[in-house]
């Protein structure tokens, strides 16, 4: 994900005003309590989902399609989705988040007269593949988790995907009904940017969305060479120990993973309850 910051008119409401105006979050709390109304009350943000297919030449997809790697089944799902062949093409591959705020870690402002609005992009099926492991000498602690952003050939295809989909997130905030809110962009501080420009501001800004899956993913028919847990949820090789979370999930999905994550709990909750009763009946 990279977040790309305009700065805004400062007349306009943003979420900082909550925070730094203590008689403003105040008289917001109030109202939400006796209206359900005002401030409180306001969804934070715009979001949609567009196929690379939307705004990325059809001969791109069909080069990126080429230069992907297919020694995985992951693998061979994720580049067969750049043919244009494929129904799969129109899965929305980039998630827009525009919101009034500065969303970037990176991007410290000291004018507390300026407003900013933040416009993410993210990409939902990357081909790169980061680690995470327990510490073997401890096995309480915190995890090494090693994204691997843009590594190695899978990462190149990463980034000139990220690449595509900066240009394509200049053009929404240059189009109406965003360009009348955009006073200038903030980071990176130049919209005219070169290509080599823009890919070395992506390679240096980028960072994780906040919906992890996959790092127990389904092995599905690969069994344990091809992922965790079996379609029963069930840890391969550790009895009696499921997983019922995201992480089951081998691929990310082309939306907000909240209902998806209830859909699996209820699953694995009626599927825990069948092998009980399984169990018993056998007994």
């Amino acid at each position: 994900m990279t977040a790309t910051i305009y700065e805004i008119d400062p007349s306009i409401q943003t979420p900082e005003d909550l925070r730094s105006n203590a008689t403003f979050a105040a008289e917001a709390d109030k109202l939400y309590e006796t209206t359900q109304s005002g401030p409180r009350a306001i969804l934070p943000c715009s979001i949609c989902y567009v196929p690379f297919s939307h705004f990325t030449p059809r001969e791109t997809l069909e080069d990126i399609a080429k230069r992907a790697p297919r020694s995985s089944l992951r693998e061979r799902i994720l580049a067969d989705r750049f043919l244009p062949s494929s129904p799969e093409q129109r899965l929305g591959q980039v998630e827009y988040i525009f919101d009034v705020g500065n969303w970037s870690p990176f991007l410290k402002s000291t004018d507390p007269a300026k407003k900013y609005a933040t416009l993410l992009q993210i990409l939902q099926y990357p081909f790169s593949r980061g680690s995470v492991h327990i510490p073997p000498s401890d096995p309480h602690g915190k995890p090494t988790i090693d994204p691997q952003y843009y590594a190695g050939a899978s990462g190149a295809l990463d980034l000139d995907l990220q690449l595509q989909a900066a240009r394509f997130g200049q053009k929404l905030v240059q189009t109406e009904p965003l360009a009348q809110f955009i006073k200038r962009p903030a980071w990176p501080a130049s919209a005219e940017l070169n290509d080599e420009g823009l890919r070395q501001w992506v390679a240096d800004n980028t960072i994780t969305d906040w919906h992890p899956v996959g790092s127990c993913a389904m092995g599905g028919s690969l069994g344990i060479e091809g992922g965790v847990v079996d379609e029963r949820l069930r840890v391969y090789g550790v009895s009696g120990l499921r997983v019922v979370d995201a992480s089951v999930m081998p691929l990310q999905i082309s939306a907000h993973l909240q209902a998806t994550v209830y859909a699996i709990a209820e699953k694995g909750s009626e599927m825990i309850k069948e092998d009980r009763r399984l169990e018993g009946a056998g007994k």
